[in-house]
């Protein structure tokens, strides 16, 4: 079963806008969302109580590097890769 992971970017961009728009962002999570897209995410979004908690961030094998670099670089406390794909039975 496929995904079509560059439309759930855009989908987790246009959540962490509107989650901005209510209030419950912060500018640190806000910075990370920006230099992870920066860094080649192909979206990001604040996840759970936001003001400070935590950021997803969609990367390809391609992307994680950078982006994982770019986000410690950028102030996260802490990054945790988790890989999302076919199950290996």
């Amino acid at each position: 079963m496929g995904g079509v992971p560059e439309a759930l970017g855009t989908l987790m961009d246009e959540n962490h806008a509107l989650l901005c728009e209510i209030g419950v962002s912060s500018p640190a999570l806000d910075g990370l969302a920006e230099a992870a897209r920066r860094a080649g995410a192909s979206g990001a979004k604040l996840s759970g109580a936001g003001r400070g908690g935590n950021l997803i961030a969609l990367v390809t094998a391609e992307t994680q590097e950078a982006v994982v670099s770019t986000m410690r670089a950028a102030g996260a406390a802490d990054v945790i890769v988790t890989t999302v794909g076919e199950s290996q039975r």
